[in-house]
């Protein structure tokens, strides 16, 4: 089979202002800093409140690694203690408005102050096995070939193509090996699953990853 490789994959210091520095309460689209993620990988958008946020919703629009729009609802939070985090990966930001709701974006007003940013964690887009082959068995690589980071393997039994009604991303699991790694390792899949991802949760180290589905055809 066809090895799936990840090259290089590290992400740079994460930074809570990046997309959007202090604006201002308001109830219209924050205002951005930038509309890129810093850095050449897709990652997670971080969302810090000076005041309680935790009634309202944070709308977030825009694109990931592919170029395929993106976008979700995170709930607010109270004070700069603890930020909001994407459960999407961007590379790209169109957008970032307070809402009332967490499905459909309405007016609602920022307590006080809000930034955005990003942090340590980022993912890359789920590489999609192909489940008709016999067997179905995965095996990975991880490799650390410079620097530090912390990183884990995940997979989902969801189709990140066709997603159930009221899922609005599939659901990761972290693989039982391959879990808050922090140097070289290697782990398998022995049963069904749908797709599976590189997780960088911290550190700014550079990996390679590698996943080879076993069976006569497919990727």
């Amino acid at each position: 089979m066809q090895p799936v490789v990840i090259p290089n994959y590290n992400l740079i210091a994460g930074n809570a202002t990046s997309l959007v520095n202090a604006n201002a309460a308001t109830s219209s689209p924050l205002v951005l800093a930038t509309t890129g993620v810093p850095g050449v990988w897709q990652r997670r958008v971080t969302i810090t409140s000076q005041g309680n946020d935790s009634a309202i919703y944070f709308h977030i629009v825009g694109g990931n690694q592919a170029g395929f729009p993106i976008q979700e609802f995170i709930a607010g939070q109270n004070g700069s203690a603890t930020a909001a985090q994407s459960n999407l990966d961007y590379l790209t930001i169109a957008s970032i408005t307070p809402s009332a709701s967490s499905v459909a974006q309405s007016v609602a007003s920022t307590a006080a102050t809000v930034s955005a940013g990003v942090n340590g964690s980022g993912s890359c887009l789920w590489n999609i096995l192909n489940w008709h082959v016999t067997p179905v068995n995965v095996s990975y690589a991880t490799i650390l070939t410079s620097g530090s980071a912390t990183w884990s393997i995940q997979y989902t039994y969801d189709d990140p193509n066709n997603l159930p009604i009221g899922a609005t991303y599939p659901q990761p699991f972290n693989h039982p090996v391959i879990v808050n790694a922090s140097s070289t390792v290697d782990g398998n899949s022995n049963e069904p699953i749908t797709a599976w991802r590189l997780l960088v949760s911290a550190g700014t180290g550079v990996i390679r990853a590698i996943g080879t589905q076993a069976g006569i055809g497919g990727p």
